[in-house]
Order: structure tokens, then C-alpha cells, then sequence
């Protein structure tokens, strides 16, 4: 066996660095984020996984449905990251964030979803 071939990892080893999660996601299922629109939720944890082009989103749990962790778009990924930047994640996790998410028409007519952290306030 060649010393490159040693030097490399197993197919199996390899092959499950594809499978990037979270450690909030396990044991929790897939949601889908339009199952949150028009109702407040309370985000008590996130991260960033990769795409396929290497750029970051989000990954989101919030406590009114423990079983589950959501995918971000754009709008909430974007704010996350701003206030991962700041240094809010500890605050998150102790105090939650709570977020109202609608869907918005673009002036290009295109759907997105708004973000909107304390609605209550």
C-alpha cells in the first residue's frame, strides 16, 4: 500500500463528513420554517452550517416545538450572524429571542420571509 493511500482516510470516515449537524439537532426531526410564519416562537439555539458553495445559514431550534430544528433563510440567517458578531449567542441561549416570521412580497414580486425579533415590543 502506497503511503498516500495510508495517509487517507476510509471511505466510511470520509464519506460521513458530508453528514454536517449540530449537536441541538440530534434527536430532533426537520421542521419546515412555514410551519412558524405568523406566530411568535422563541429561538433558544442556533448555528451556521455550509452549503454547497461554502457560504453559511442558519440552523434554529425554538422552544415551542422541542422536536424539531428549522433551516434559515437569508433574512434570518443574516441577523443571526450580525448578532453572533456582537456576541448574543450566550443571551439567546439564557434568555431565548423571540421572533415573528411573515411572508413578504419583494418589489420584484418576489416571496420572502420577514424577521421580526420582539414583536411584542
Amino acid at each position: 500500500m502506497s503511503n498516500e493511500m495510508k495517509s487517507m482516510k476510509s471511505l466510511r470516515e470520509r464519506a460521513k463528513e458530508f453528514d454536517v449537524r449540530l449537536p441541538f439537532m440530534e434527536g430532533r426531526e426537520k421542521g419546515e420554517t412555514k410551519e412558524l410564519l405568523g406566530t411568535v416562537n422563541t429561538i433558544t439555539e442556533y448555528g451556521f452550517l455550509p452549503n454547497e458553495q461554502g457560504v453559511a445559514y442558519a440552523c434554529f431550534i425554538v422552544a415551542e416545538r422541542p422536536g424539531k430544528f428549522y433551516f434559515g433563510g437569508t433574512v434570518i440567517t443574516d441577523r443571526l450572524e450580525q448578532l453572533e458578531a456582537e456576541g448574543y449567542h450566550e443571551a439567546v441561549n439564557a434568555e431565548g429571542l423571540p421572533v415573528l416570521m411573515t411572508e413578504k412580497k419583494s418589489k420584484n414580486n418576489r416571496t420572502f420571509t420577514n424577521v421580526v425579533f420582539f414583536p411584542e415590543d
